[in-house]
Order: structure tokens, then sequence, then C-alpha cells
């Protein structure tokens, strides 16, 4: 990856990584946490989570400012006897990056299918985001990371247009009281929170297009702290109106906050539409971010010669059916687990083959400069 061709500003990378990780968590973390800490402390967790996050992240930067403008991989594999290791972890988040895509396509078709456009075919709406990300993908990261900066600001809008509109229906007495059973349950769910913010892993790539006065921790984590009280106050919201137990048992409770508001009497009777139709934006964000990694780590490693749009429609292909391999909702969301583990081991590994790699490569640089000597 030639960072060259685009600079990431540290505002544009915020947003970027925003844009990444909020898309389904939003959407499924109030059900996640119900079911997991089965208390109203789900916010704690939420705020554990966003700390250990805000670790990995300022580990993540550190270690790309030992080589700016290269990715991980590309560094590792310019080590000695590490060409082979940095292929094999491009090809394992090249594995990571198809999975997300075809999941993130999966519950996008779920979401409009019981909300917009129930009538309509899964797969075709599946065929026409796959189309329309591919599209973005062949615009190159200048044109995805502007979409981002285009859509982000709508989203959040609306999304807390409809949390603060719904606080006025909840009652504090669902909230309370706070730790009532000990830390053990707040903990449960940590590990809920921390996989809700699998998306980290694109730093590995992107930092790659920042200069290297940017590439500080401190920026990147001002956009795990706007994810966080986001998160925060969808949970404690969800929680205060619908309760921990009816949170449990909704699907999408924000989609479900939604549903009951009217905000303009007689104009704007159901927000759900308008919920989801701005929520597409974040989804078709977040698929385009991973259709351009999957392709440009598979043109750059794997396949040199075919162009950007013939592997960019090639991956169409596979992550189409690879979404539909799922037969129910709860299998999807299994399966997004999967990849959310997934992704926090290869990013844990990643950050210390990286480490050791940067020592070894010093320690590299003095022999050949006592050497010299």
């Amino acid at each position: 990856m030639d960072p060259n061709n685009y600079q990431i500003s540290k505002i544009e990378m915020s947003v970027t990584l925003i844009s990444m990780i909020i898309g389904v968590g939003i959407l499924t973390l109030p059900r996640a946490l119900a079911t997991s800490v089965g208390t109203p402390d789900g916010w704690i967790s939420v705020i554990i989570g966003a700390l250990l996050t805000m670790v990995l992240i300022y580990f993540i930067a550190r270690l790309h400012r030992h080589f700016p403008g290269e990715t991980l991989f590309t560094f590792v594999s310019q080590c000695p006897n590490g060409k082979w290791i940095g292929q094999l972890l491009t090809l394992l988040f090249i594995v990571h990056f198809l999975a997300l895509l075809s999941y993130e396509a999966r519950i996008l078709t779920i979401v409009i299918r019981m909300f917009l456009l129930p009538e309509t075919p899964a797969d075709i709406t599946a065929a026409v985001v796959f189309l329309a990300t591919t599209y973005a993908v062949t615009k190159g990261l200048q044109g995805i990371v502007h979409l981002n900066l285009m859509f982000l600001p709508i989203v959040l809008s609306m999304i807390f247009l409809i949390l603060m509109f719904s606080m006025g229906e909840g009652q504090l007495d669902h909230l309370r009281p706070i730790v009532a059973e000990g830390i053990q349950p707040v903990l449960l769910g940590v590990s809920d929170t921390v996989l809700s913010y699998a998306g980290i892993e694109i730093l590995f790539f992107f930092i790659a297009f920042m200069k290297l006065k940017d590439i500080k921790a401190i920026p990147i984590n001002g956009g795990i702290a706007v994810v966080t009280i986001f998160y925060m106050l969808v949970v404690t919201i969800s929680y205060s109106v619908l309760t921990v137990v009816g949170t449990e048992v909704v699907v999408f409770p924000l989609v479900t906050l939604s549903q009951e508001l009217e905000i303009v009497q007689g104009i704007i009777e159901r927000m759900e539409p308008l919920l989801i139709t701005v929520w597409i934006m974040t989804i078709f964000n977040t698929m385009a971010i991973c259709h351009f990694l999957a392709t440009r780590l598979i043109k750059d490693v794997l396949i040199k010669k075919p162009r950007i749009s013939t592997i960019a429609i090639s991956i169409t292909f596979f992550s189409f059916m690879i979404s539909f391999i799922p037969n129910s909702i709860q299998e999807t969301f299994t399966f997004g687990g999967w990849i959310s583990y997934f992704a926090l081991s290869i990013t844990m590994i990643s950050l210390i083959i990286g480490y050791v790699f940067v020592v070894i490569n010093k320690k590299s640089q003095k022999q050949k400069g006592s050497e010299m000597m």
C-alpha cells in the first residue's frame, strides 16, 4: 500500500473508525448485555470494554510509529525470516474481512426485511448493496473516507434524536439498584462489550496512510469515546424504557424504541423506517471498508495482476454466497460472535508479532552498524 496516494488526517481516521465499529453494535449491544449481565449494570461493562479497547489502540498506534508509511504486514515481511509470517497474517485478515463483509450483508438484509421491505427477497437486497460497495471500492481509499465523513454525522444525529425522545418514556427505577449483585455480572458483560468494538483491526492498514506526526492514540481514542457515549446511551435508555427483561427478548432494541415515537404528530408517525434508512448508510460504510481492505490485501499479496475491479467483483460473488450460509437470525448472531472473537484474536497476535519484529529489526540494525564500524 502506497500512503503517498492519499493521506488520512487524524479526524478522518477517527470518523472512519467510528463508522467501522458502530454499524451492527448499536442495534444489538443492549440485547447482548441484557442476556450476559442480567442486571441494569450493562453500561458499566461498556465503560470497562471501552477502556480496554483504548489500551489496545494505544499499543497499535505506538507500534506503527516504528514504521510510518507501511502496514504492519509489509514491515514484518521485510524483516529477516518474516516474509511467511507477514503473508500468513495477511491471509488471516483477508478471511476475516470476507467473513465480516458477509455477516454485515446478512444483518442488513434481516433488518430491511423485518422493518422496511418485508416483501423484497433478501438475496435481491444483498445483491444491490454488494454492487454498491463494489463501486465504492473502485473509487479507492479517498472515496470511502469521504463517504464516512458525509454519512456519519447524519447517522449519529438520527440516533441521538431517537434516544433523546425515548428518554422521556423511561423510568429510572429500571436502572436501579446499581451493582446490586456485585461486580461479577458486570465482568461477564465485558467480553460482549469488547467484541462490540471489533473494527479497530483496520488501524493496522489505515495508519499506513497517515503522517508520522498524526499517528497518535489520543485522536483515535476520541473516536472510541464517541462510540462509548452512544453505546452507553442506547443501553441505559433501552433498559429504562423496555426494562432489562424486555430488552433481552427484543432482537434490535434501538429499532423497538423508535417504533413508538411520534415526533411530529400526523407527519412523522413512525420513526423506524427513517432510522433504518439512515442506519443503512453506516452499514454500507462498514461493508465498503471491509470490501476495500479485502480487495487491497488480495491485490498486494496474493494476486497482483488482475485489476482492482475484477478482484472486488470476485469478492462480491464469494461474500454473497457466504452471507446466506446461516439459516436463521440466531445462527447469524452466532456467526457474528465467531467473527468478533477471531478479530480480537488476530489483533492480539498481530500486536505481539509486531513488537517482536520491532525488537528483532532493532537488533539487526545494531549488528549491521557494528559490522560497518
